[in-house]
């Protein structure tokens, strides 16, 4: 998937980036100095009406306790993570993304080769504005097919919820590297709900979907190709789906076979029709579609760490 390369402000990475040893300021209200963030306290980024801020992660660094403010009108965030042993974690976004070019997305990870990436305690719960017809581009997250993606991506207690081009979309590494290739996208512990295209798209060897949930309740928010608001959707390559509880009536609850995918879904609850190579093993329709206890349900709460 291209993405729109003119990005209209580059942040100094020392305004947003903890390493090793380095201070950073909380200003949860209280504005106090420390050397590193406890549980409680958090940096508010505010984004002006009709910007777009881009934040970079790179190799060893962590991203933090930060809450992204984007809820003015035509404000949006881009976090593009890199290389290798970089964390994001206990980040909030709160209001929808308003970006309005075609390929956009709130957060853009890829790993280097033999190097790992953690995404934790995130909330993205909020979607995107969507214009009078319930319309909308931007997606929530790509795995960087271009960078490339082939080091190992760690998805946890993360809360994606009524975006218009694919939750998690993380299957162009399978392509991109050739089909079967790419380093393997883990989602762990994770609550998708209503995005369009799929909530989750996996296409890399390794890749699973592990103790999630995965649901629809309503169709609000598409895009304009859509709606087809697929569950999981597996290309390119076998995944697995494990002890995990989908309920998507409305299109396709999993759905497997793209370009050789398959997918292999044990020990769950799935309400909804599959379609292409499915295979189950102890998988029954009662889903209990409850977000997980870890996720976070708002933009402060994930960014306080709780």
């Amino acid at each position: 998937m291209a993405r729109d390369q003119k990005r209209s402000e580059k942040l100094n990475r020392r305004s947003f980036l903890k390493t090793a040893g380095a201070a950073v300021t909380a200003t949860a209200g209280l504005g106090v100095a420390s050397t590193g963030v406890s549980a409680s306290e958090y940096e508010t980024i505010t984004v002006s009406a009709g910007e777009t801020k881009n934040i970079s992660v790179g190799s060893g660094e962590t991203f933090e306790n930060k809450l992204i403010d984007q809820s003015a009108s035509g404000a949006s965030v881009m976090i593009e993570a890199s290389g290798s042993d970089w964390t994001i974690r206990n980040v909030g976004f709160k209001g929808g993304c308003s970006a309005k070019n075609f390929g956009s997305f709130s957060m853009i990870p890829s790993v280097s080769s033999g190097g790992k990436g953690l995404i934790e305690n995130v909330y993205m719960g909020d979607g995107v504005e969507t214009n009078s017809a319930n319309e909308a581009e931007p997606g929530a997250v790509w795995v960087n097919a271009n960078t490339p993606h082939e080091g190992e991506l760690t998805f946890r207690h993360v809360n994606i919820q009524k975006y218009a081009n694919n939750g998690l979309y993380a299957s162009g590494p399978g392509a991109a590297q050739g089909a079967g290739a790419g380093g393997p996208v883990k989602v762990e512990e994770c609550y998708c709900a209503n995005n369009d295209i799929a909530n989750v798209r996996l296409g890399t060897p390794g890749s699973y979907v592990k103790d999630s949930v995965i649901e629809n309740t309503d169709s609000s928010v598409h895009h304009p190709n859509g709606p087809n608001k697929r569950g999981i959707w597996g290309w390119y390559v076998p995944i697995t789906v494990e002890n995990c509880d989908v309920s998507v009536t409305d299109y396709e609850a999993v759905n497997g076979g793209f370009h050789g995918g398959e997918v292999v879904v044990k020990n769950s609850q799935v309400e909804g029709p599959t379609s292409g190579s499915v295979k189950t093993q102890s998988v029954e329709s009662n889903p209990k579609t409850k977000i997980p206890k870890k996720v976070p349900q708002s933009a402060e709460q994930a960014a306080k760490g709780n």
